[in-house]
């Protein structure tokens, strides 16, 4: 009887490890989400102070919208792993696009503008890795 209460025990135990390790994941891929939607919002903000920098502001909004939407779907509970992966891609292009126009710009300010959301995205990036189980370099971004 002990016997079968400890692995009865061992395999509860288990159980709640699994599921705490996926609410885990989802609660910090949602939060690097957040965190890319407010830092990109702020880029934008940033961009309309310096009116020279219009293009920018779009860009920087488009950027900001895609992380909504990214956001959006990571917290939609009837979101399947196909919806998060495409939402991702999308705020991958756009990020990608918006990096190669700051790196264009050699400009220091824009560079430390866009650091935060830098970051952010990152971080959603290492989760969406560990999330697909594959390691695709050419797919992601570089820590530079």
């Amino acid at each position: 009887m002990t016997r079968m209460r400890n692995n009865l025990l061992v395999a509860a135990t288990i159980g709640l490890m699994a599921v705490g390790g996926c609410a885990t994941t989802g609660g910090n891929l949602s939060s690097s989400a957040n965190r890319l939607e407010r830092s990109a919002f702020a880029l934008e903000d940033e961009a309309r102070d310096d009116g020279e920098r219009s293009g920018f502001r779009r860009d920087a909004r488009e950027l900001a919208e895609e992380a909504r939407e990214f956001r959006r779907v990571v917290e939609d509970r009837d979101s399947s792993d196909e919806d998060v992966r495409d939402a991702f891609n999308d705020v991958s292009r756009r990020y990608h696009a918006m990096r190669d126009e700051v790196d264009r710009s050699d400009s220091r300010d824009a560079s430390e503008d866009f650091q935060s959301v830098t970051e952010a995205y990152l971080d959603i990036e290492r989760e969406m890795q560990s999330r697909d189980g594959r390691r695709d370099r050419d797919r992601y971004a570089r820590d530079e």
